[in-house]
């Protein structure tokens, strides 16, 4: 039967009636509802709708989380907009009334909200629940714990430690779990040197500089060990992404703190974020002035050469500190499918220093034979700039167009007055001056695509480019004994410079199905470096990473999961001359054919969570080939030269837990622990190296609720002697204390924090090996930074209390410090 005839049956006597009367019923529906939304349109905009989209779990923002706005009773579309990378959304354009706003976000449940909009500002966050979660109904803060983990990432909520108040973010990574630092003061994370550190998802010339960082600056430090194809392949055991405070919740706010302290310490901060129009700003500046000594020993000992003697030194060195911090950003909402965003992250810094070195030559017996001075006056004066331009376009719900361009800069200068007494009696000193200067420049550029497909599938593509141009620049004069005029030491000076490029194309496919969510990503890199303006040299690889994980029941989760990686040399690696002549019997220097390390890398592990706890245990293993290792060598019966070379290959096992705990109401306990393994193998000079050694790290991080307005906390670290291609390590311990006080109706805070309070922190190598004449020797190597600071922080808040409350449905063992 066609259409008309259809119509000649509904115009019949016997069916006209309810069918016309129906048909009416249709079409008075369908006009009104596009009446309706005509009429919104019609209106004069006059507001917006801004907020999170957070996990209900963590706190943490869910980043590019889908939000459409509906009209109210009938539920029609009005627009749809996707949340920034860290969950914030913001809906402009909207008149006077009352919508529907739906937040969804694959793998959890969708949230919604009837929310009235009748001034120009309007402020809804949600929380949203992963599917197949039963949670009980308790009364929380909404703020977000400590620690935070799951299969994908770490998260350490910097704010919520008062053990770092006052501190920098070297202070900071001490408390990360799986974090170490090494005598040199290199960064190790799960055993390795060879972690990636990024500030605000960026690489950063401020990495370099942790100690210009403030605490109070950093929001929160991810610990991302299988990192996916969306990120670069660098980094052995991982990437370590430090974001700082950005003012991201959009309210009016202004911080005040100032800190200070025992030894010479203090410190101030302001900031201030809010939001006009659809602009949101934020900007935070402070200051910091510290003193600090470092000492070191090393005692050389030479077994079978007869002509030798032992040797002895003593180094001292005190600092005077200071930096200055900016941090400021602006993001505007162009309108509801455009955004742009500037961001501008700098730093000073203008130290001094004074520096001793002691020699003794000693014979066989311990008998000083003779003993030499060294005074050192050192200035260091650099400045870091760090910028971000972001762009992103929402082409449809929840399909957007990323774009980001940055930069980051580093000048530095360092110049050093050597004065040398070549005996202990005394007589004309020879002088030495020498002047060191860096300048490094950073560009990146990244553009990237998001497609998800309903809440089970994401895919993911893009395009990204790195390019560095560093130089390192060294000079040096003399005047020697009897002399009236400087000489250019021309053999010592030198000039380096490093040039790289990098172009990456990745994808990232996410889906789910059932009770498993895998992740299937694969990215290739070219890349092409210039030493010293010789010919370029270019190679290319492929990265690929896949992540399988099923559900268990309701609390638990199983995973795992393979990726390639890749490990360049650095300048620091690669540069052949020495840029520091301070202490002439401990010299680095770098090695120019050295090739990148590649590490295949698997990793399997569960999540478990109760009523009572939650628990995250996993195993790794790492094949490294040509593996990238500093060795030391001794050039004569005294010098020892620092260098790097690549090994045959190395292997790694090791096992992490963390475990997150409330045994009652007023303690929260977060414990997390690495064991490894590592198995070096190779050659340099005239040893042969197959290095097989444990070891491991506790951290144990404490929270004790005194009363409703006395916060304690101490957290306690361990570790292990280490095998090193160098010798091994010595273990290192240390605890943190801070008691916390909550002044004025909660917009202020008094805080107490005692570091290293037994005064334990120091470092030791001891290096046993053959010397290039096949002579065996050892040397003792120990390392003190003052550690034991008593620092007194206070904080106000201008606009409203420190800590907010919610009902929300949550796990207890995730309440944070505060509650």
């Amino acid at each position: 039967m066609n259409w008309f005839k259809r119509f000649r049956r509904c115009m019949d006597k016997k069916h006209f009636r309810p069918r016309a009367m129906f048909l009416g019923f249709v079409l008075l529906t369908l006009v009104t509802t596009f009446r309706t939304h005509d009429a919104f349109a019609m209106l004069p905009a006059i507001g917006r709708i801004s907020g999170m989209v957070n996990d209900s779990l963590s706190g943490e923002g869910l980043a590019f989380a889908s939000v459409q706005v509906m009209t109210y009773p009938d539920s029609v579309i009005i627009t749809g907009v996707m949340a920034d990378g860290d969950g914030l959304y913001m809906v402009t354009g909207l008149h006077s009334g009352t919508y529907i706003l739906m937040a969804s976000y694959m793998g959890y449940e969708t949230g919604s909200a009837k929310v009235e909009t009748s001034a120009e500002k309007t402020q809804h966050d949600f929380l949203l629940t992963k599917k197949n979660i039963v949670l009980s109904e308790v009364a929380v803060t909404a703020d977000k714990s400590l620690m935070e983990n799951n299969i994908k990432k770490t998260t350490v909520n910097v704010s919520k430690n008062m053990t770092v108040s006052g501190g920098t973010a070297s202070d900071v990574m001490q408390t990360l779990p799986s974090v170490d630092f090494d005598i040199d003061g290199n960064l190790n994370y799960r055993g390795s040197d060879k972690v990636v550190v990024l500030i605000n998802g960026q690489k950063s010339e401020l990495v370099k500089s942790l100690d210009q960082i403030p605490a109070g600056q950093i929001e929160k430090i991810e610990l991302i060990n299988n990192p996916s194809a969306k990120y670069d392949a660098e980094g052995m055991s991982g990437i370590i992404n430090i974001v700082l405070k950005s003012g991201k919740t959009g309210n009016s706010k202004t911080t005040l703190t100032a800190n200070a302290g025992y030894p010479e310490t203090f410190g101030a901060n302001a900031g201030y974020s809010g939001m006009s129009g659809n602009t949101r700003y934020f900007f935070n500046a402070g200051i910091k002035h510290q003193t600090k000594f470092q000492t070191k020993e090393h005692l050389r000992k030479n077994y079978e050469d007869p002509d030798a003697f032992d040797y002895y030194q003593y180094d001292r060195q005190d600092q005077n500190l200071n930096d200055v911090f900016l941090n400021t950003n602006v993001e505007q909402a162009l309108n509801s499918r455009h955004k742009l965003g500037f961001t501008l992250v700098g730093s000073k810094k203008f130290n001094t220093a004074d520096r001793n070195i002691c020699y003794k030559t000693l014979n066989h017996a311990g008998a000083v034979e003779n003993e030499t001075l060294k005074n050192i006056g050192i200035d260091l004066a650099n400045d870091v700039f760090d910028g971000n331009v972001n762009y992103s376009f929402n082409i449809s719900s929840g399909k957007y167009i990323m774009s980001n361009l940055h930069f980051s800069l580093l000048d530095q200068i360092q110049e050093m007055k050597n004065t040398w007494y070549p005996n202990q009696s005394g007589g004309e000193p020879a002088l030495q001056n020498t002047f060191s200067e860096q300048s490094n420049r950073e560009t990146g550029f990244s553009m990237d695509y998001l497609h998800p497909e309903g809440d089970s599938l994401l895919f993911e593509t893009g395009y990204h480019f790195d390019m560095k141009d560093l130089i390192n620049d060294f000079s040096s004069v003399s005047l020697y004994p009897g002399h009236i005029e400087w000489v250019d030491d021309t053999t010592l000076d030198n000039r380096f410079n490093f040039v790289q490029y990098i172009h990456a194309l990745y994808f990232n496919l996410t889906t789910k199905f059932s009770k498993y969510e895998l992740m299937v990503g694969l990215r290739g890199e070219l890349t092409s470096d210039r030493m010293d303006r010789k010919d370029s040299q270019s190679y290319a690889d492929f990265f690929p990473s896949v992540t399988l994980s099923r559900k268990i029941g309701k609390m638990t989760t199983v995973f795992a999961g393979y990726n390639r990686r890749i490990n360049r040399p650095t300048i620091k690696m690669l540069n052949p001359f020495s840029d520091e002549y301070a202490d002439i019997l401990n010299m680095h220097h770098g090695n120019p054919d050295l090739k990148p390390e590649y590490v295949n890398s698997v990793e399997a592990g569960s999540r478990f969570t109760s009523e009572n706890f939650t628990v995250l245990a996993s195993g790794y293993f790492r094949h490294i080939d040509q593996a990238i290792s500093r060795v030391k060598s001794a050039t004569n019966d005294s010098a020892l030269m620092v260098t790097f070379m690549n090994l045959n290959q190395a292997r790694v096992f090791g096992g992490e837990a963390a475990l997150a705990i409330k045994p009652f109401r007023w303690w929260n306990i977060n414990i997390s622990s690495n064991i490894f393994y590592t198995n070096l193998m190779g050659t340099y000079g005239n040893n042969e190296v197959d290095n097989s050694k444990t070891g491991w790290n506790l951290t144990v991080a404490n929270n004790h609720k005194l009363t409703n307005n006395f916060d304690l906390q101490w957290s306690a670290y361990y570790r292990s002697k280490l095998p090193s291609v160098m010798g091994t390590y010595k273990e290192r311990y240390y605890m943190d204390m801070a008691l916390g006080m909550k002044l004025m109706a909660n917009k202020a805070r008094l805080v107490l924090r005692i570091s290293d309070v037994f005064n334990t922190y120091c470092f030791g190598l001891d290096l046993d090996a053959l010397d290039e004449n096949n002579y065996h020797y050892s040397q003792r190597n120990r390392r003190k930074n003052e550690s034991q600071y008593f620092i007194l922080s206070f904080m106000y808040n201008f606009n409203g209390k420190d800590q907010s409350q919610k009902k929300q449905k949550e796990n207890f063992f995730l309440d944070d410090f505060d509650k």
